[in-house]
Parts: structure tokens; C-alpha cells; sequence
């Protein structure tokens, strides 16, 4: 009988030696699978990382023989926008014009102007880009291909509409490396989660800290979403943005993965986005999504990025006349997509009554530094 007992208790003994072997093998593997992924997503990173110091030298080589170029800046404030008009007179008058406009969808419009007068006669042609920020959809990616299209079967969970939270509007003047310049931000709270969006306009070119080149007819961008009430540990951000133009001849181009571009006669307004971001403090990849909306003449572009407390991309909207070769992006085309045409009609007009305000700024500055030079150079 004691045989038996014993030889029953070495049994029981033996199997919980064996099953305790078996979960510190479980243990180790699973041990070894997170250090793996960690050190994948450390790779990935530092590929990402190496592949955005490349595209910044990239946009650095096509914008810095604009950087020596010192400019006058006007200023015009608002209880809910703010006009920025900076100028150069070669021959007439050349104005980069930036409105912030924080009330309803938050709005960036960047425009540029050439103002000249010869025999008596005054010309002004120009380019304008919209860059509208609608909001937010969480949602769960069924196919795993990073970007939120419904057609795909992808799951919403919510949508943060930005035109329903209340935005505060914030202006500060100054200084990046000896360099004047202008830092906007729209800020918005709503159930713990803090919404930035943040602009920096200078008056000459300068290469900011974390190696972002801005020329005198760009402005930076930053995108900061802080603590999103998300409905999953599972789910990924899409920001919804659109990108347009409202002149008769001018026509919204898909340009590459990460620019969208207007094109007036020789004249561009350009949307141009980092293809990575900083999520938590590590590099992720932000997969973009663009479609054209022939009925509302604009390219809407989804920019998508991974779960994450802290969350921030830094785009860039310029402008620039000459070749569409020219335009600054962070990735070259393989192609150019077909330009779609953009006639300003009933869908528009909000959109053209506020451009047209912005045109008014453009030509009342123009014909200042045409009339009154004497007295505008004194306000350097």
C-alpha cells in the first residue's frame, strides 16, 4: 500500500515537474516573441527615422535658395483668425498670404500674390490652397491595411467632429536662431483629450530643430492629439482633412503619397505631410488615403496613424511659382495623377466668400507697397 501511495505521489510529482517545464518554456517563448516584436518595432523606427532625415534634405535642396530672403510681415488679428501677409518688391510686389481661421472646421488658406505695375498697368495673378481639418474617426482596420475606408468593411467606432468643439485661438511672436517668427496654435478639450493644431510662420527660411526645413513661403504644422478617449485598444485615428483651390483655371492635384497640390496657370499651392509620425515618443508610419470629389472639387486625404496616448505629425503648406517640378514635397511622384478642375459653384460659395476676403488682404497690401513703399519700409 505505502508502495503504492509513493509511487502515485512520484506520479503527481513527476507532472507537475513536466507541466512546470512546459510553461517556462511557454514563458520563455512568449518572453522571446515580445523582445522580438520590440525589436522589430525599434527597426522599423529607425528606418522610418532614416527614411524622414532623407526626405527633409530632400525638401531642403529644392527650398534653400529661397532661404537669404528677408521679408516684411503684417500682421492682422482676430477674436478667431489671424492674417499673416509677408512681402518682397522685385519689379512689383510678391505676397505669400496665411490665414488662420479657428471658428467652425479649423482652416489654414495659404495664397500667393504677384502684384506688378508697368506702363500704367497693374496685373495681380494668384494661387490659393485650403487646408480644412474636419475631425477624427476611431476605428478598428478589419484588413490590417492601415487605412479606414468603409468599402473595406472597416469598423467606425466614433467620430470627434472639429467643427463642434470650442477652439481657442493663440498668437506669440518669436525668435528660432536669430530668425522672427510666429507661432499659432488652435486648442481644443473635450472629454480629457486635448486637440493642437499648431502653425509657425518665419520671416526668412530657417531649418528648425528637429530638422524641418520652412522657406518664407511655407508654414510648419504640427498635428498634436493628446489622450483620445478611444473605444478599443484595438483601433487606429484617421484625421479627415481636404485640400482645394477656388479659381476658375486652377485644378486640385494628387501629386505623391504625401502632397496635394493646387496649380494656377504656373503658380502652386501645396499640402505636403511627413510619411511618419511620433506616436508615444516612437516613430510610426502614417499611411494616407486620398480620394477626389469631382461634385465638391476637392481632394480629401485621410492621414492614419496607430494607437497611442500621444500622438504628432507635422505637415507643411507653401507655395511657389514655376515648374510643378519645383513643389517641395517629402516624397517625389512616380507619376502625376490627372489634375481635377475646380469651378467655384453653389458647394464653394462659403469657401470663395472667405477667399475672396483673403484676396482683398492680398491686393490692399499689394497696392500699399506699391503706392507707399517709403512708408511700409519703415515698419520693418
Amino acid at each position: 500500500m505505502a508502495q503504492k501511495n509513493f509511487a502515485k505521489i512520484a506520479s503527481v510529482a513527476l507532472i507537475a515537474i513536466l507541466l512546470a517545464s512546459s510553461l517556462a518554456v511557454v514563458g520563455a517563448n512568449v518572453a522571446y516573441a515580445k523582445s522580438d516584436k520590440a525589436s522589430e518595432m525599434q527597426k522599423k523606427a529607425k528606418e522610418l527615422q532614416e527614411r524622414l532625415r532623407e526626405m527633409q534634405e530632400l525638401r531642403f535642396e529644392r527650398v534653400k535658395k529661397m532661404f537669404n530672403e528677408k521679408r516684411i510681415i503684417f500682421l492682422d488679428r482676430g477674436p478667431n483668425y489671424v492674417n499673416f501677409v509677408s512681402t518682397k518688391t522685385e519689379g512689383g510686389v510678391q505676397s505669400f498670404i496665411l490665414r488662420i481661421h479657428s471658428e467652425g472646421t479649423p482652416s489654414i488658406y495659404a495664397a500667393l500674390a504677384n502684384y506688378t505695375k508697368e506702363d500704367g498697368n497693374r496685373t495681380l495673378y494668384w494661387v490659393n490652397g485650403m487646408l480644412k481639418v474636419y475631425g477624427l474617426i476611431e476605428y478598428i482596420d478589419k484588413n490590417g491595411d492601415g487605412i479606414y475606408r468603409q468599402n473595406d468593411n472597416d469598423t467606425r467606432l466614433q467620430y470627434v467632429n472639429f467643427a463642434r468643439l470650442d477652439w481657442k485661438l493663440t498668437v506669440t511672436k518669436f525668435t528660432a536662431d536669430d530668425v522672427q517668427g510666429w507661432k499659432v496654435q488652435m486648442i481644443a478639450k473635450d472629454r480629457g483629450a486635448t486637440y493642437n493644431i499648431t502653425t509657425q510662420v518665419f520671416n526668412t527660411g530657417v531649418r528648425l530643430s528637429d530638422g524641418t526645413p520652412v522657406s518664407p513661403y511655407e508654414a510648419k504644422i504640427d498635428f498634436s492629439f493628446e489622450n483620445f478617449p478611444w473605444s478599443s485598444t484595438e483601433s487606429r485615428l484617421a484625421l479627415i482633412t481636404s485640400f482645394t483651390g477656388v479659381s476658375g483655371a486652377a485644378s486640385v492635384i494628387h501629386y505623391s503619397n504625401t502632397t496635394e497640390v493646387v496649380k494656377e496657370r504656373n503658380a502652386y499651392a501645396y499640402f505636403t505631410w511627413a510619411p511618419s509620425a511620433t506616436v508615444d515618443g516612437n516613430m510610426a508610419e502614417v499611411k494616407a488615403y486620398t480620394r477626389s470629389s469631382r461634385s465638391e472639387m476637392m481632394n480629401y486625404t485621410e492621414l492614419n496613424y496607430p494607437h497611442g496616448s500621444k500622438i504628432v505629425h507635422d505637415p507643411v503648406i507653401g507655395v511657389l511659382s514655376g515648374s510643378i517640378e519645383d513643389v517641395p514635397a517629402y516624397q517625389l511622384p512616380a507619376s502625376v495623377v490627372q489634375p481635377t478642375p475646380v469651378f467655384p459653384g453653389l458647394t464653394l460659395l462659403a469657401t470663395t466668400v472667405a477667399v475672396l476676403a483673403i484676396v482683398g488682404v492680398i491686393i490692399a497690401a499689394a497696392r500699399k507697397m506699391i503706392v507707399e513703399p517709403k512708408i511700409l519700409k519703415t515698419l520693418h
